[in-house]
């Protein structure tokens, strides 16, 4: 069960048209990775792509999103908001601890907004383990549509690197010259939403470990947590 079943299958026509070989892929062992990561709360979990893109010297896959992604920083807090969303949609108090899968399969069929707003496949924290795990080069965000500018904002202040469908081809270039040692940035602009961002592959990256980079990233990431732990608990009163 996902909640971009319909739109992937939508995405998967477009992508089958891209000069790079792009096909249906939920497992990061199909080349090589590591299918754990961990999340904010340092718990190990299991995480799936949507696609997996081929070029010539690199791969990358996919995670494809038909919606904006929400706040939630752990497995843990996703799980619990869907609990209550479980519960006040049938009526009853549960007093059991009800798994992350079982609540948002119950919800999908009748609630589906609330596996949106509380789902962790739809959390901006998860995807942004996931890059800090395997690197932007390796997993790329691709929305379906431009989000809107506040949502971008929050996700590019995070250090989220993210494409769209019409992008993309821009992004595996970006990727796929980096391999061959041009670091030609990704330039993204969308004049509707009225914002523009630009992406360059760090060179300094190209001929270090593989361990080095990841623990690097996910310093970063951990860094974004504590900032977005912070703001939590010192709202801005205006």
């Amino acid at each position: 069960m996902t909640m971009n079943s319909t739109a992937e299958a939508a995405a998967a026509a477009q992508l089958a048209i891209l000069p790079f070989p792009v096909r249906p892929c939920d497992d990061f062992k199909k080349a090589g990775l590591r299918s754990t990561y961990q999340d904010a709360a340092d718990e190990p979990h299991t995480g799936k792509p949507d696609f997996l893109c081929s070029q010539n010297r690199s791969f990358t896959f996919l995670e494809f999103k038909a919606g904006k992604l929400n706040h939630h920083l752990t497995h843990e807090s996703s799980r619990s908001a869907l609990q209550s969303e479980y519960e006040a949609c049938t009526g009853r108090m549960s007093f059991e601890r009800l798994s992350h899968s079982t609540t948002s399969s119950y919800l999908y069929r009748r609630r589906p907004r609330a596996c949106l707003d509380h789902g962790f496949n739809h959390s901006l924290f998860k995807v942004l383990a996931l890059q800090a795990e395997h690197g932007w080069q390796r997993y790329i965000v691709c929305f379906d549509k431009t989000p809107a500018r506040r949502d971008a904002a929050r996700y590019l202040e995070a250090g989220l690197v993210f494409c769209t469908l019409k992008t993309l081809p821009d992004m595996l270039r970006t990727i796929e010259l980096a391999q061959h040692g041009f670091f030609i940035p990704f330039v993204f602009y969308s004049k509707r939403a009225k914002y523009s961002f630009t992406v360059t592959p760090d060179h300094q990256d190209k001929g270090r470990p593989a361990e080095s980079i990841r623990t690097s990233d996910r310093v970063r990431f951990e860094a974004v947590v504590a900032t977005a732990l912070a703001s939590a608990r010192n709202p801005d009163p205006f």
